[in-house]
Protein backbone atom coordinates (compact mmCIF):
# COMPACT_ATOMS: atom_id res chain seq x y z
CA UNK A 1 0.00 0.00 0.00
CA UNK A 2 1.49 3.59 -1.43
CA UNK A 3 2.59 5.69 1.70
CA UNK A 4 0.36 8.62 2.65
CA UNK A 5 1.47 12.28 1.75
CA UNK A 6 0.42 13.81 4.68
CA UNK A 7 2.77 16.34 7.09
CA UNK A 8 1.92 18.90 9.99
CA UNK A 9 1.37 21.57 7.46
CA UNK A 10 -0.82 20.18 4.97
CA UNK A 11 -4.49 21.75 5.62
CA UNK A 12 -6.37 18.69 6.26
CA UNK A 13 -4.46 18.62 9.41
CA UNK A 14 -4.64 22.19 9.98
CA UNK A 15 -8.45 22.19 9.35
CA UNK A 16 -8.43 19.28 11.78
CA UNK A 17 -7.28 21.25 14.34
CA UNK A 18 -8.94 24.51 13.67
CA UNK A 19 -12.59 22.51 13.60
CA UNK A 20 -12.24 20.54 17.05
CA UNK A 21 -10.90 23.96 18.68
CA UNK A 22 -14.03 25.79 17.58
CA UNK A 23 -16.00 23.00 18.60
CA UNK A 24 -14.44 23.42 22.12
CA UNK A 25 -15.03 27.13 21.98
CA UNK A 26 -19.02 26.36 21.38
CA UNK A 27 -18.77 23.10 24.05
CA UNK A 28 -19.92 20.93 21.05
CA UNK A 29 -17.33 17.98 22.47
CA UNK A 30 -20.25 15.30 22.31
CA UNK A 31 -19.44 12.14 19.68
CA UNK A 32 -21.48 13.38 16.78
CA UNK A 33 -19.49 16.49 16.81
CA UNK A 34 -16.28 15.87 16.83
CA UNK A 35 -16.08 12.33 15.17
CA UNK A 36 -16.76 14.85 11.98
CA UNK A 37 -13.36 16.07 11.66
CA UNK A 38 -11.98 12.78 11.89
CA UNK A 39 -14.20 11.23 9.25
CA UNK A 40 -13.50 14.82 7.11
CA UNK A 41 -9.30 13.56 7.67
CA UNK A 42 -10.40 9.86 6.64
CA UNK A 43 -11.96 10.57 3.53
CA UNK A 44 -8.71 12.73 2.79
CA UNK A 45 -6.77 9.68 3.48
CA UNK A 46 -8.89 7.32 1.71
CA UNK A 47 -8.66 9.03 -1.55
CA UNK A 48 -5.12 9.82 -1.74
CA UNK A 49 -4.76 5.86 -1.88
CA UNK A 50 -8.31 5.47 -4.42
CA UNK A 51 -10.33 3.90 -1.31
CA UNK A 52 -13.36 5.15 -0.56
CA UNK A 53 -14.65 6.12 3.35
CA UNK A 54 -18.00 4.82 4.24
CA UNK A 55 -19.51 6.56 7.28
CA UNK A 56 -22.05 4.70 9.44
CA UNK A 57 -21.58 1.38 7.50
CA UNK A 58 -23.61 -1.19 8.57
CA UNK A 59 -22.83 -5.24 8.34
CA UNK A 60 -23.51 -8.19 10.42
CA UNK A 61 -20.80 -9.86 12.94
CA UNK A 62 -19.75 -13.36 12.97
CA UNK A 63 -22.78 -14.92 14.49
CA UNK A 64 -25.10 -12.63 12.60
CA UNK A 65 -26.27 -9.92 14.62
CA UNK A 66 -26.39 -6.44 13.00
CA UNK A 67 -24.32 -3.81 13.83
CA UNK A 68 -23.16 -0.22 12.45
CA UNK A 69 -19.55 0.84 12.68
CA UNK A 70 -18.76 4.81 12.46
CA UNK A 71 -16.66 3.81 9.12
CA UNK A 72 -15.33 1.69 6.80
CA UNK A 73 -12.44 1.95 4.21
CA UNK A 74 -13.22 -0.28 1.37
CA UNK A 75 -10.59 -0.61 -1.51
CA UNK A 76 -11.21 -0.54 -5.58
CA UNK A 77 -12.47 -3.75 -5.21
CA UNK A 78 -15.15 -3.42 -2.54
CA UNK A 79 -12.92 -5.03 0.13
CA UNK A 80 -12.97 -3.44 3.54
CA UNK A 81 -9.09 -3.22 4.89
CA UNK A 82 -10.11 -0.43 7.66
CA UNK A 83 -12.04 0.21 10.19
CA UNK A 84 -13.04 2.85 12.28
CA UNK A 85 -15.13 3.95 15.85
CA UNK A 86 -15.38 7.52 17.40
CA UNK A 87 -15.75 8.39 20.87
CA UNK A 88 -15.78 11.62 22.95
CA UNK A 89 -13.58 12.79 25.53
CA UNK A 90 -15.85 11.61 28.25
CA UNK A 91 -16.32 8.57 27.26
CA UNK A 92 -13.78 5.88 28.74
CA UNK A 93 -12.41 4.79 25.47
CA UNK A 94 -10.61 1.07 26.62
CA UNK A 95 -13.74 0.25 28.37
CA UNK A 96 -15.66 1.09 24.52
CA UNK A 97 -13.17 -1.11 23.00
CA UNK A 98 -14.02 -3.85 25.60
CA UNK A 99 -18.17 -3.48 24.37
CA UNK A 100 -17.36 -3.67 20.61
CA UNK A 101 -15.13 -6.20 21.25
CA UNK A 102 -17.82 -8.03 23.07
CA UNK A 103 -20.32 -7.41 20.64
CA UNK A 104 -18.65 -9.08 17.53
CA UNK A 105 -16.73 -5.61 16.20
CA UNK A 106 -13.68 -6.49 13.51
CA UNK A 107 -10.35 -5.98 15.16
CA UNK A 108 -8.76 -6.89 11.83
CA UNK A 109 -7.30 -3.15 11.54
CA UNK A 110 -9.41 -0.43 13.58
CA UNK A 111 -8.60 2.34 14.77
CA UNK A 112 -10.66 3.62 18.50
CA UNK A 113 -10.49 7.39 18.74
CA UNK A 114 -11.37 10.66 20.72
CA UNK A 115 -9.90 13.68 20.06
CA UNK A 116 -7.06 13.01 23.02
CA UNK A 117 -6.24 9.29 22.25
CA UNK A 118 -5.63 6.89 19.12
CA UNK A 119 -5.57 3.10 19.94
CA UNK A 120 -5.19 0.64 16.51
CA UNK A 121 -5.84 -2.70 16.78
CA UNK A 122 -4.16 -5.12 13.87
CA UNK A 123 -5.10 -9.28 13.72
CA UNK A 124 -6.81 -8.65 17.66
CA UNK A 125 -4.21 -7.06 18.97
CA UNK A 126 -2.70 -3.16 20.05
CA UNK A 127 -0.80 -2.16 17.42
CA UNK A 128 -0.32 1.32 18.56
CA UNK A 129 -1.65 3.44 21.79
CA UNK A 130 -0.49 7.23 21.02
CA UNK A 131 -2.03 10.60 22.14
CA UNK A 132 -3.36 12.70 19.10
CA UNK A 133 -3.08 16.19 20.53
CA UNK A 134 -0.15 16.55 18.55
CA UNK A 135 0.23 16.33 14.56
CA UNK A 136 2.98 13.95 14.42
CA UNK A 137 1.66 11.39 16.68
CA UNK A 138 -1.72 11.64 14.77
CA UNK A 139 -0.27 11.37 11.40
CA UNK A 140 1.67 8.20 12.77
CA UNK A 141 -1.56 6.83 13.53
CA UNK A 142 -2.85 7.16 10.34
CA UNK A 143 0.21 5.72 8.71
CA UNK A 144 0.04 2.91 10.52
CA UNK A 145 -3.96 2.41 9.58
CA UNK A 146 -3.77 3.07 6.16
CA UNK A 147 -0.35 1.30 5.44
CA UNK A 148 -1.80 -2.50 7.06
CA UNK A 149 -2.80 -4.72 4.34
CA UNK A 150 -4.29 -8.19 5.04
CA UNK A 151 -2.75 -10.68 3.80
CA UNK A 152 -5.84 -12.21 2.26
CA UNK A 153 -5.97 -8.44 0.27
CA UNK A 154 -2.24 -8.84 -0.83
CA UNK A 155 -2.35 -11.71 -2.24
CA UNK A 156 -5.48 -11.40 -4.08
CA UNK A 157 -4.52 -7.70 -5.41
CA UNK A 158 -1.41 -9.92 -6.64
CA UNK A 159 -3.71 -12.93 -8.14
CA UNK A 160 -5.95 -10.26 -10.12
CA UNK A 161 -3.34 -9.59 -12.92
CA UNK A 162 -2.55 -13.45 -13.05
CA UNK A 163 -5.63 -14.74 -13.68
CA UNK A 164 -6.32 -12.27 -16.46
CA UNK A 165 -3.44 -14.13 -18.68
CA UNK A 166 -4.62 -17.53 -17.52
CA UNK A 167 -8.32 -17.24 -18.50
CA UNK A 168 -8.43 -16.91 -22.25
CA UNK A 169 -6.08 -19.69 -22.67
CA UNK A 170 -8.31 -21.94 -20.59
CA UNK A 171 -11.92 -20.64 -22.37
CA UNK A 172 -10.34 -21.46 -25.62
CA UNK A 173 -9.39 -24.97 -24.57
CA UNK A 174 -12.72 -25.41 -23.32
CA UNK A 175 -14.73 -24.08 -25.96
CA UNK A 176 -12.67 -26.30 -28.45
CA UNK A 177 -13.51 -29.57 -26.38
CA UNK A 178 -17.13 -28.14 -26.39
CA UNK A 179 -17.03 -28.28 -30.33
CA UNK A 180 -15.33 -31.42 -30.69
CA UNK A 181 -18.14 -33.08 -27.86
CA UNK A 182 -20.94 -31.54 -29.87
CA UNK A 183 -19.59 -33.73 -32.84
CA UNK A 184 -18.49 -37.16 -31.06
CA UNK A 185 -20.67 -37.53 -28.10
CA UNK A 186 -24.28 -38.04 -27.79
CA UNK A 187 -24.62 -38.16 -23.90
CA UNK A 188 -22.84 -34.39 -24.21
CA UNK A 189 -25.20 -33.53 -27.13
CA UNK A 190 -28.35 -34.69 -25.25
CA UNK A 191 -27.20 -33.44 -21.94
CA UNK A 192 -26.73 -30.02 -23.73
CA UNK A 193 -29.66 -30.20 -26.07
CA UNK A 194 -31.72 -30.46 -22.88
CA UNK A 195 -30.13 -27.39 -20.84
CA UNK A 196 -30.20 -25.52 -24.44
CA UNK A 197 -34.21 -26.02 -23.98
CA UNK A 198 -34.60 -25.08 -20.10
CA UNK A 199 -32.42 -22.01 -20.81
CA UNK A 200 -34.50 -20.31 -23.53
CA UNK A 201 -37.86 -21.18 -21.35
CA UNK A 202 -36.28 -19.37 -18.31
CA UNK A 203 -34.62 -16.51 -19.75
CA UNK A 204 -35.46 -15.99 -23.44
CA UNK A 205 -36.56 -18.05 -25.84
CA UNK A 206 -34.63 -16.01 -28.66
CA UNK A 207 -30.57 -17.24 -26.56
CA UNK A 208 -28.39 -18.60 -29.10
CA UNK A 209 -26.66 -22.06 -28.69
CA UNK A 210 -23.24 -19.13 -28.83
CA UNK A 211 -24.51 -17.84 -25.51
CA UNK A 212 -25.55 -21.17 -24.06
CA UNK A 213 -22.12 -22.57 -24.68
CA UNK A 214 -20.73 -19.14 -23.56
CA UNK A 215 -22.90 -20.24 -20.41
CA UNK A 216 -21.52 -23.24 -19.91
CA UNK A 217 -17.24 -21.88 -20.07
CA UNK A 218 -18.06 -19.47 -17.47
CA UNK A 219 -20.11 -21.42 -15.08
CA UNK A 220 -17.27 -24.45 -15.26
CA UNK A 221 -14.51 -21.72 -14.35
CA UNK A 222 -16.62 -19.61 -11.73
CA UNK A 223 -18.64 -22.20 -10.09
CA UNK A 224 -15.84 -22.67 -7.47
CA UNK A 225 -15.98 -19.29 -6.68
CA UNK A 226 -19.90 -19.26 -5.49
CA UNK A 227 -19.70 -22.56 -4.16
CA UNK A 228 -16.95 -20.59 -1.21
CA UNK A 229 -17.65 -16.96 -1.28
CA UNK A 230 -21.22 -17.61 -0.25
CA UNK A 231 -20.08 -21.02 1.50
CA UNK A 232 -23.03 -23.17 -0.08
CA UNK A 233 -21.40 -26.40 -1.02
CA UNK A 234 -24.97 -27.20 -1.88
CA UNK A 235 -25.58 -24.64 -4.91
CA UNK A 236 -25.49 -26.56 -8.09
CA UNK A 237 -28.48 -28.73 -6.71
CA UNK A 238 -30.54 -26.20 -5.28
CA UNK A 239 -30.55 -23.55 -8.13
CA UNK A 240 -32.49 -25.19 -10.87
CA UNK A 241 -30.10 -23.77 -13.42
CA UNK A 242 -26.89 -24.48 -11.78
CA UNK A 243 -28.15 -28.16 -11.34
CA UNK A 244 -28.86 -28.23 -14.91
CA UNK A 245 -25.68 -26.90 -16.61
CA UNK A 246 -23.80 -28.61 -13.80
CA UNK A 247 -25.28 -31.98 -15.58
CA UNK A 248 -23.68 -30.61 -18.99
CA UNK A 249 -20.27 -29.82 -17.18
CA UNK A 250 -19.78 -33.52 -16.19
CA UNK A 251 -21.13 -34.69 -19.83
CA UNK A 252 -18.41 -32.38 -21.07
CA UNK A 253 -15.50 -33.12 -18.55
CA UNK A 254 -16.45 -37.02 -18.04
CA UNK A 255 -13.66 -38.58 -20.46
CA UNK A 256 -11.32 -35.65 -19.21
CA UNK A 257 -8.72 -36.47 -16.19
CA UNK A 258 -10.68 -34.73 -13.77
CA UNK A 259 -12.67 -30.74 -13.77
CA UNK A 260 -9.92 -29.98 -11.05
CA UNK A 261 -6.81 -31.35 -12.78
CA UNK A 262 -8.14 -29.16 -15.98
CA UNK A 263 -8.12 -25.86 -14.32
CA UNK A 264 -5.11 -26.39 -11.71
CA UNK A 265 -3.68 -23.50 -13.89
CA UNK A 266 -6.34 -20.82 -12.08
CA UNK A 267 -5.91 -22.38 -8.49
CA UNK A 268 -3.60 -19.99 -6.88
CA UNK A 269 -6.16 -17.09 -7.92
CA UNK A 270 -9.14 -19.44 -6.74
CA UNK A 271 -7.29 -19.34 -3.11
CA UNK A 272 -6.30 -16.16 -3.58
CA UNK A 273 -10.11 -15.28 -3.73
CA UNK A 274 -11.71 -17.87 -1.24
CA UNK A 275 -8.82 -15.94 1.25
CA UNK A 276 -10.18 -12.58 0.13
CA UNK A 277 -13.83 -13.25 0.48
CA UNK A 278 -13.01 -13.69 4.55
CA UNK A 279 -13.00 -10.31 4.77
CA UNK A 280 -16.57 -9.52 3.58
CA UNK A 281 -18.67 -9.68 6.68
CA UNK A 282 -22.18 -9.91 5.26
CA UNK A 283 -24.11 -10.64 2.17
CA UNK A 284 -24.25 -7.62 1.25
CA UNK A 285 -20.01 -7.54 1.00
CA UNK A 286 -19.87 -10.59 -0.60
CA UNK A 287 -22.05 -9.24 -3.82
CA UNK A 288 -20.53 -6.01 -4.39
CA UNK A 289 -16.89 -8.77 -3.88
CA UNK A 290 -18.56 -10.89 -6.63
CA UNK A 291 -19.23 -7.92 -8.82
CA UNK A 292 -15.94 -6.66 -8.70
CA UNK A 293 -14.60 -10.13 -9.21
CA UNK A 294 -16.42 -10.44 -12.51
CA UNK A 295 -15.45 -7.26 -14.10
CA UNK A 296 -11.55 -8.66 -13.50
CA UNK A 297 -13.27 -12.10 -14.62
CA UNK A 298 -14.73 -10.77 -17.79
CA UNK A 299 -11.36 -8.70 -18.99
CA UNK A 300 -10.02 -11.37 -18.63
CA UNK A 301 -12.26 -14.00 -19.93
CA UNK A 302 -13.46 -11.63 -23.27
CA UNK A 303 -13.22 -8.24 -23.83
CA UNK A 304 -15.91 -8.40 -26.59
CA UNK A 305 -17.99 -10.12 -23.68
CA UNK A 306 -17.25 -7.48 -21.23
CA UNK A 307 -18.31 -4.99 -23.81
CA UNK A 308 -21.83 -6.25 -25.09
CA UNK A 309 -22.83 -7.61 -21.61
CA UNK A 310 -21.89 -4.07 -19.96
CA UNK A 311 -19.58 -6.09 -17.61
CA UNK A 312 -18.33 -2.47 -15.72
CA UNK A 313 -20.78 -2.81 -12.73
CA UNK A 314 -23.30 -0.04 -11.02
CA UNK A 315 -21.62 0.13 -7.62
CA UNK A 316 -23.85 -1.70 -5.14
CA UNK A 317 -24.70 1.93 -3.44
CA UNK A 318 -25.75 3.16 -6.33
CA UNK A 319 -28.54 0.22 -7.50
CA UNK A 320 -29.92 0.10 -3.50
CA UNK A 321 -30.73 3.89 -3.41
CA UNK A 322 -32.01 3.53 -7.10
CA UNK A 323 -34.00 0.19 -5.77
CA UNK A 324 -35.35 1.92 -2.45
CA UNK A 325 -36.39 5.28 -4.36
CA UNK A 326 -38.66 3.25 -6.44
CA UNK A 327 -40.28 1.70 -3.73
CA UNK A 328 -40.71 4.82 -2.06
CA UNK A 329 -42.45 6.32 -4.96
CA UNK A 330 -44.32 3.52 -5.32
CA UNK A 331 -46.01 3.57 -1.91
CA UNK A 332 -46.19 7.12 -1.66
CA UNK A 333 -47.64 8.25 -4.90
CA UNK A 334 -49.44 4.96 -6.13
CA UNK A 335 -49.77 2.89 -2.69
CA UNK A 336 -48.30 0.18 -4.19
CA UNK A 337 -44.81 -2.49 -3.64
CA UNK A 338 -42.29 -3.71 -6.13
CA UNK A 339 -44.26 -7.01 -5.08
CA UNK A 340 -47.93 -6.12 -6.07
CA UNK A 341 -49.17 -7.60 -9.33
CA UNK A 342 -49.45 -5.51 -12.20
CA UNK A 343 -46.28 -3.48 -11.35
CA UNK A 344 -43.95 -4.41 -14.65
CA UNK A 345 -39.98 -4.25 -14.07
CA UNK A 346 -37.41 -3.16 -16.79
CA UNK A 347 -33.83 -3.70 -16.61
CA UNK A 348 -32.91 -2.52 -19.73
CA UNK A 349 -29.40 -3.56 -20.17
CA UNK A 350 -28.63 -6.48 -17.91
CA UNK A 351 -24.72 -6.96 -17.22
CA UNK A 352 -24.02 -9.04 -14.02
CA UNK A 353 -27.89 -9.43 -12.81
CA UNK A 354 -26.41 -7.04 -10.47
CA UNK A 355 -30.25 -4.89 -10.55
CA UNK A 356 -32.30 -8.17 -10.70
CA UNK A 357 -30.51 -10.17 -7.91
CA UNK A 358 -30.97 -6.90 -5.87
CA UNK A 359 -35.12 -6.55 -6.68
CA UNK A 360 -35.54 -9.94 -6.08
CA UNK A 361 -34.12 -9.82 -2.37
CA UNK A 362 -36.89 -6.85 -2.10
CA UNK A 363 -39.55 -9.07 -3.31
CA UNK A 364 -41.71 -11.19 -1.06
CA UNK A 365 -41.46 -14.72 -1.42
CA UNK A 366 -45.27 -14.85 -2.13
CA UNK A 367 -45.15 -12.51 -5.39
CA UNK A 368 -41.31 -13.55 -6.71
CA UNK A 369 -42.60 -16.27 -8.89
CA UNK A 370 -45.11 -14.65 -10.48
CA UNK A 371 -42.65 -11.12 -11.02
CA UNK A 372 -40.25 -13.20 -12.28
CA UNK A 373 -42.00 -15.32 -14.99
CA UNK A 374 -44.22 -12.73 -15.92
CA UNK A 375 -43.02 -9.07 -14.62
CA UNK A 376 -38.99 -8.77 -14.62
CA UNK A 377 -38.10 -7.76 -18.02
Amino acid sequence: MPKLNLKPTHKPIRDYYATLQQYEQHNATHEGAVSNPFAFLLDTCAKQLNATLIPQYGMRTAKGNRIVIDGVVLDEYGLPFAYWEAKDIDDDLLKAIEDKRYAGYPLDNTLFQNPQRAILYQNGQVALDVDITEPARLIAALQYLFSYVPPALDNWQTAVSDFRTHVPDLAGALKALIDQRHETDPAFKEAFTDFYDICRTAINPELSQDAVEEMLIQHILTERIFRTVFNRSDFTHRNIIAREIENVSYALMRHEVSRDVFLEPLDRFYVAIEQAATLCKDFSQKQHFLNAFYEKFFQGFSEDVADTHGIVYTPQPIVDFMVNSVEHILKTEFDRSLSDTGVHIIDPFVGTGNFIVRLMQDIQGTALEEKYCNELY
